[in-house]
């Protein structure tokens, strides 16, 4: 059973910075990280590896800023992460006109060699989502992961995983904070699950 969830948002993402990138973007809805991006996400994944506890499962959300925050931090615990489509943005068509489109798993597995392609998708998003159709799926997603995982699994993606994680699973978010490469943590209390901190960037205080 698991006993901890850590969910860590994505690093700062190129878009957010150079208005010049989504002209010669490939793919404009799914920005890789800057380079401060990238070294929050090592600040994370230094984080961890500092501490006693092992990660026994890391999932993460396909868009591109998510894998590369989750390859910082496995790089950093020596260890592999699976692609979980459940964990991904918000489709919200405010922001997207059609489904995003993001590197298939196989693009992904060649460029980064922590992931493992033995996962199959447990949760498919449908565009268009409302936000509470969004914080559904994250929810539903989260619920399944942890069932079928033991000790502690990280989840890295966006702001709406986190809201969507925390609400699953303890059925409320209204306290959640979710800045970029923040970490929520949650723990099993029996049968329930307590959100014990969230937001919480010490790591990137250096």
């Amino acid at each position: 059973m698991t006993e901890t969830v850590w969910v860590v948002r994505h690093g700062q993402r190129r878009d957010t910075v150079d208005e010049s990138w989504s002209v010669v973007a490939d793919r404009v809805h799914d920005p890789p990280l800057t380079e401060l991006g990238r070294w929050a996400a090592w600040r994370v994944g230094r984080r961890f590896a500092s501490m006693t506890r092992d990660v026994d499962a890391v999932y993460a959300s396909p868009f591109l800023r998510a894998v590369e925050t989750a390859a910082e931090i496995t790089d950093e615990l020596g260890t592999e992460f699976r692609l979980e489509p459940g964990l991904g943005e918000h489709r919200n068509p405010a922001w997207f006109d059609d489904d995003p489109d993001v590197r298939s798993p196989a693009a992904l597995a060649a460029r980064f060699d922590d992931i493992v392609l033995d996962h199959d998708p447990l949760v498919e998003p449908a565009f268009p989502e409302t936000h509470a159709t969004a914080m559904d799926r994250i929810g539903e997603t989260a619920r399944r992961l942890v069932a079928g995982e033991a000790g502690t699994v990280l989840l890295v993606g966006h702001g709406a995983t986190v809201g969507g994680v925390v609400h699953g699973l303890t059925g409320d978010a209204d306290d959640v904070e979710t800045p970029l490469c923040g970490v929520t943590t949650l723990e099993s209390v029996g049968d329930r699950w307590r959100l014990v901190d969230t937001g919480d960037v010490t790591h990137l205080d250096v």
